[in-house]
């Protein structure tokens, strides 16, 4: 299995036009690709319709759910029928918006895997302390872990640099994993919004399931070389 079977390309900061000339550039090579809240609000479920239709790529739709167990189930339903592999929801929306969830992807994405978003990758413990006055780390994420867990969504999202704490609870949840850098990009301290980042090497070493990599390849001035890099993991 080539490392790009494993990394879903974010499609961000694109208009329709950009996403289908970048899908052209890359001769086949992408599998995976990730369509956020900004494009699914601008295109809606025709882009993520086209996109497979021509590609057939799998696609991630991180629309991040955060509301009352009805309000999201109905959210889940609204997209009935579309060709998405993973959908994300807030595990902190609580075990019943959880559940509700996994109820409702059952009757209406039964071939979706559902994805509990832990803390924003865009968060680092300040924020955290901030937020929800706690201090340690490892006590939020191993709550929210095991409330996936329990709730049975099928993985989590988090940064790489919490795969330890997944790992030693063995859930066997998938993890998805952004906030992602090249190793370069890290040494010249080039890393956008994020805060908690790790390398594609770094991330597969500490058992990442997939990752999620945007401007770094879909703004790299050495696309092909990227993707060589990525392929060879």
């Amino acid at each position: 299995m080539s490392g790009m079977d494993k990394v879903y390309v974010a499609l961000d900061n694109m208009t329709k036009e950009d996403i289908f000339n970048f899908l052209d550039k890359t001769n086949n090579e992408l599998k995976c690709i990730k369509i956020g809240l900004e494009l699914f609000n601008r295109y809606g479920r025709e882009l993520i319709l086209e996109i497979y239709d021509k590609y057939k790529l799998n696609i991630f739709l991180d629309l991040k759910l955060h509301d009352i167990p009805n309000t999201v189930s109905k959210s889940i339903r609204s997209l009935e029928n579309l060709p998405i592999s993973f959908l994300t929801i807030h595990i902190s929306g609580g075990q019943s918006m959880l559940e509700a969830s996994v109820s409702a992807r059952d009757q209406y994405l039964p071939k979706c895997k559902l994805l509990g978003v832990s803390v924003l990758t865009s968060l680092d413990e300040n924020d955290m302390e901030n937020i929800w006055g706690i201090t340690d780390s490892k006590f939020l994420f191993s709550n929210l872990f095991l409330l996936a867990n329990k709730s049975k969504i099928d993985g989590v999202v988090c940064s790489a640099n919490e795969l330890d704490i997944l790992n030693e609870l063995d859930l066997n949840l998938i993890s998805m994993c952004p906030g992602i850098r090249f190793e370069d990009e890290i040494k010249s301290a080039n890393l956008g919004d994020q805060k908690r980042v790790l390398s594609p090497t770094e991330a597969f070493m500490a058992k990442a399931t997939y990752l999620v990599i945007g401007r770094s390849i879909t703004e790299s001035t050495s696309l092909t070389e990227r993707i060589s890099q990525l392929k060879n993991m």
